[in-house]
């Protein structure tokens, strides 16, 4: 076994030098990936259990049979490659859409073609809307976003209306078949209702959290740009989510600043100031 190890890494012809090399770069991609998704949804042991199994395959080694012991250890790759996907698929999902989709700094926003009256109008009929919503404890999940997956959009019943209170209650109201989903509101606008968005895997969330507020959460950490405004069914806090972050028991004011920021209402610094600087502005 000692002579195939010191073979492996003494091999002076080029073929194998390069495979060597893929094969190494490849094994530590994957534990790499694996640790990383792991220790991000606290399921650290998984990582320990791989490595375990590593070092009873390298044990094994030198007491079975080469052919007995590639079989041993294709298996076992191929059990933790699955094991990852089957777990981490979601995450591992989410964070390619994050990274395909997050719009460059310093892009137009679809909200800048309108006059600052019609966004300081459409702000307000938000605002009117989630406070009746929560007098009433009327579940609500709205996105206010620049430009979004149609994958979402197309999840839920084009709407494409003006914004308006009445509106948005209706679409809310209890036993009303798109009241479950969310309201997406891009360009001004109403343009979907009862969409479904992807929830988050986190484990660390307060337990009184249902799905609007996973969905929230999920759906900013795929699109860190758009804002998220929950309305608890059970309490009637009014919430609001960006970037994965999460601002709870707003009042009106609080609530119309966080608007205004989502669209693009007011200056940088008051949108640092209610969410701090992102992860990728603080580099």
């Amino acid at each position: 076994m000692w002579a195939k190890v010191i073979e492996f890494f003494t091999d002076t012809n080029i073929p194998n030098i390069v495979a060597h090399v893929a094969l190494i770069a490849v094994v530590t991609l994957v534990f790499f990936v694996l640790f990383y998704y792991a220790k991000k949804c606290n399921m650290q042991i998984l990582v320990y259990l791989a490595m375990i199994a590593v070092v009873i395959l390298f044990c094994l080694s030198f007491l079975l049979a080469p052919e007995v012991m590639r079989f041993f250890v294709y298996f076992t790759a191929g059990l933790i490659c699955a094991t990852g996907l089957v777990l981490f698929s979601q995450d591992f999902h989410r964070d390619i859409f994050r990274l395909s989709l997050r719009r460059s700094a310093g892009g137009e926003s679809s909200f800048d073609e309108y006059g600052r009256d019609d966004l300081s109008e459409s702000v307000a009929e938000i605002v009117k809307a989630c406070l009746r919503l929560s007098k009433t404890d009327t579940g609500a999940l709205i996105i206010v976003c620049d430009d979004l997956s149609d994958t979402i959009l197309d999840s839920g019943t084009k709407v494409n209306a003006e914004i308006s209170a009445e509106l948005l209650e209706t679409l809310f109201f209890p036993k009303t078949p798109l009241h479950d989903g969310a309201v997406i509101i891009t360009d001004n606008k109403v343009m979907s209702a009862g969409c479904y968005l992807p929830l988050t895997q986190a484990h660390n969330l307060p337990r009184e959290f249902g799905t609007r507020h996973r969905a929230a959460i999920g759906v900013s950490e795929a699109f860190p740009g758009l804002t998220a405004i929950v309305v608890s069914e059970e309490t009637g806090i009014i919430s609001a989510v960006h970037d994965g972050k999460i601002k709870r028991y707003l009042d009106a004011n609080q609530l119309k600043a966080i608007l205004e920021c989502a669209m693009n209402l007011s200056d940088k610094g008051q949108e640092i100031s209610i969410w701090g600087l992102r992860e990728d502005e603080e580099d």
